[in-house]
C-alpha cells in the first residue's frame, strides 16, 4: 500500500509537470495519451530510488514551473533544467545497467 502511495504521489506531482513540460518543450502534440505515458514512464524510473534523489527531482520540477519574476533576477534556460532534470533521473539506470 505505501508504494502504491509513493507511485501515486509521484505520478500527479512530478510525472505529470515534467511530462507536460517536456512534451511542449520537444514540439510534439500535447495529447494527453502521449503525457500520461511519459509520466508513468518518470514515475518508474523513480519508483525505487532515494529519497534524496527524489527530493532533488522535486526541487529541479518547482524551479522549472516558477515564473521569472520569483528567481530574483536570475535567468535560468528551462531547456537546460529540464535536460538536468532528466539526466538527474535517468543516470542512475544507466549506471545500474552498465556495471552489470
Amino acid at each position: 500500500m505505501k508504494f502504491a502511495l509513493y507511485g501515486l504521489i509521484l505520478f500527479f506531482g512530478l510525472g505529470i509537470t515534467l511530462a507536460k513540460e517536456t512534451v511542449a518543450r520537444l514540439g510534439l502534440e500535447t495529447n494527453y495519451l502521449l503525457i500520461a505515458l511519459v509520466a508513468l514512464l518518470f514515475t518508474a524510473l523513480l519508483a525505487h530510488r532515494s529519497l534524496m534523489l527524489v527530493l532533488l527531482v522535486i526541487g529541479l520540477c518547482v524551479i522549472i514551473n516558477l515564473p521569472p519574476e520569483m528567481l530574483g533576477g536570475f535567468v535560468i534556460d528551462q531547456d537546460i533544467m529540464i535536460a538536468a532534470l532528466i539526466s538527474v533521473i535517468i543516470l542512475p539506470v544507466v549506471h545500474r545497467v552498465l556495471l552489470r
